[in-house]
């Protein structure tokens, strides 16, 4: 009995914890992608190559996370999610195909990329943790600010990152409280 009571502390049913601090990272690497896009462009390219990786691997782990102990974890439902991130990887170096060539610069493929990941966060949301939903859409809006507003970016672009964590800290909590009940 008293195995059990430690393992539901360390393990709670509804870890919403891990879906805030899984989230508020990505939204935090994108944000650094961000000012890195604008003042760095060169580096940016090789940042975002990097950071389509990281969210990969988050997301992941965090569905592996979620669903340890559930029946309804299956290797197949692990094998579409490889297969989801492993066609990002793919149209990733479909973009740096076409970087290298000549036929677009750093700069807009990392806007392409950034796009990309902002699209694969977004359906990751739809068909594996709904918590991506929000954090796609996000990364989909800080695409379109560095492309219409580069001047203004970090006036605009700070304060929807707050907005987005807070709201993302509610949408999770309300989730797990859901879910109690």
């Amino acid at each position: 009995m008293e195995e059990e009571e430690v393992a539901k502390k360390y393990h709670p049913a509804h870890p919403w914890e891990a879906r805030l601090i899984v989230g508020v990272l990505m939204l935090i690497l994108s944000f650094i992608g961000l000012v890195i896009t604008d003042m760095h462009q060169d580096m940016a390219w090789d940042y975002w190559r990097i950071i389509v990786i990281v969210n990969a691997l988050l997301s992941i782990s965090l569905n592996l996370y979620l669903r340890r102990d559930k029946k309804i974890f299956s290797p197949l439902a692990l094998g579409k999610e490889l297969l989801h991130w492993g066609g990002l990887v793919l149209a990733m170096y479909l973009v740096s195909v076409f970087v290298s060539m000549g036929l677009q610069s750093r700069f807009l493929g990392s806007l392409q990329l950034m796009t990309l990941l902002a699209f694969a966060i977004f359906m990751a949301g739809v068909y594996v943790e709904s918590t991506f939903m929000l954090v796609g859409l996000l990364l989909g809006f800080f695409c379109l600010t560095v492309a219409y507003a580069a001047e203004y970016l970090y006036y605009i672009v700070l304060p929807l990152c707050l907005i987005g964590g807070v709201a993302l800290y509610f949408i999770v909590k309300r989730k797990a409280h859901r879910s109690n009940l």
